[in-house]
């Protein structure tokens, strides 16, 4: 299998995998959804870990599947080609229920397999040219991992002619409709990604981990249980020690000791 991802971390807690794939525009293939899904379980069990961010190598964040992989499928047996699939969804699932925040960074384009990874993040923050497509309906096959995250983002219509038409869109009109968190220039990328991880570093790690877990209940229970919900969610989360500490610091005029860069390398 050709590519690697290559994980890069800072001393103040973000973590960057980099989907490294130049021969294939950065496509992922069996190899690398794995090695991705290892990252992501592993990261997500470090308390040291504080944000995740995905891009890609080269300036072009992900092409897809290597569709050499998909044609190696076709003479395979149901059985093969579900588990290579139960691969995909293990990713799926290890970026949606990470505990920790998930952002991807799009430059160039994301289609397929690379537009599902950033719809499966918290944030996804693209460069105002980079394209976006779901192009699986033009090869014969249905982009269905990518559906339900499309649902959640952008609405059934707006989705559905995503997927049935694997039209490209830009980052511009996938900000609208709500597919992206934003689409900047690209000279101003980077310099808008260390203002977001800033942003989430002054955020409670347990505060962060409570919000995704109620959020994750919400998205499978009705409205009157999620309501009922939220309220042992924000009273288990204000008597934590974490919301004792910030609520005194922001008396105290200080900062918190997650926020506070020589308390967190301490």
């Amino acid at each position: 299998m050709s590519g690697k991802i290559d994980l890069e971390r800072q001393d103040n807690g973000v973590a960057t995998l980099w989907i490294d794939n130049p021969a294939h525009r950065n496509a992922l293939n069996n190899s690398l959804i794995e090695a991705l899904t290892g990252h992501y379980k592993a990261l997500a069990a470090d308390p040291a870990c504080r944000v995740i961010v995905v891009r890609g190598r080269g300036g072009i964040f992900c092409a897809g599947r290597e569709l050499r992989d998909l044609r190696a499928l076709q003479d395979a047996d149901n059985a093969t080609i579900v588990a290579t699939y139960e691969k995909l969804r293990a990713l799926n699932e290890a970026v949606w229920f990470c505990p920790r925040p998930t952002v991807a960074v799009i430059e160039k384009y994301a289609f397929g397999a690379g537009a599902t990874l950033s719809s499966w993040c918290d944030i996804a923050v693209a460069e105002d040219t980079a394209l976006f497509a779901y192009p699986e309906v033009h090869h014969g096959f249905p982009p269905s991992p990518a559906l339900m995250a499309l649902f959640l983002a952008v609405g059934r219509k707006k989705a559905m002619e995503l997927v049935l038409t694997g039209r490209r869109i830009d980052a511009v009109e996938a900000d609208r409709i709500g597919l992206i968190t934003r689409a900047v220039p690209q000279a101003a990328l980077d310099e808008d990604l260390a203002k977001l991880t800033a942003g989430l570093l002054r955020s409670g790690p347990d505060a962060v981990k409570r919000t995704k877990e109620f959020v994750w209940h919400s998205d499978e229970a009705g409205h009157r249980a999620a309501m009922a919900s939220a309220v042992d969610s924000i009273s288990l989360g204000l008597a934590s020690p974490q919301a004792r500490e910030g609520i005194a610091a922001f008396f105290a005029k200080e900062q918190p000791g997650w926020a506070s860069p020589s308390r967190r390398k301490s």
